[in-house]
């Protein structure tokens, strides 16, 4: 018997990618609306909060999955494979970086993060006045990132598309 290979993503690892991906959409749109909208900061920081614990389970989700994985579009050795590889690694540390750089600038302003209404996230450093600034400079760094990786995921699976008449969304769309 031959093992057909995976042409589709397990189903946990289409819901991770769809969720965490619109919550860090809807957590940078919020970001950039803050200052004329401060009534979003606490969508914001929640929602970040969420980011970094979905993020620990996609994880971990992503290593449970790793056999059941469909195999890269692009040939191994390529350009286009390295690029894919590195955009798909990036995302993933931006997925940590961003929210936890969020988290530690709040600590350093020694405000509070609620958890929508349901519990207040500790704080992760005393108050720090001088780290505010660096730490609120590398979570827009990090959000900036972020923002251009998903443009070049984006791109990458359009030009997928063409290239390939649509595969590469049916294997990671849910319907």
């Amino acid at each position: 018997m031959t093992i057909k290979p995976a042409t589709k993503y397990p189903a946990s690892v289409i819901f991770f990618h769809a969720v965490i991906g619109l919550l860090m959409i809807a957590t940078l749109i919020f970001g950039w609306l803050l200052e004329e909208n401060p009534d979003l900061e606490d969508w914001h920081k929640a929602l970040g909060i969420a980011i970094l614990f979905l993020g620990v389970i996609r994880m971990l989700n992503r290593l449970r999955t790793k056999s059941q994985i469909p195999a890269s579009l692009n040939a191994k050795g390529t350009l286009q494979f390295v690029a894919e590889k590195t955009v798909h690694g990036l995302l993933y540390l931006v997925m940590f970086s961003t929210p936890l750089l969020g988290w530690l600038l709040v600590s350093a302003q020694a405000e509070p993060i609620g958890f929508f209404g349901l519990f207040e996230v500790p704080a992760l450093m005393a108050e720090n006045e001088s780290l505010t600034r660096t730490l609120k400079h590398l979570h827009e760094l990090s959000a900036n990132v972020f923002f251009g990786l998903v443009l070049l995921h984006v791109a990458g699976a359009l030009l997928h598309h063409i290239k390939h008449k649509g595969g590469v969304f049916k294997r990671i769309m849910p319907f």
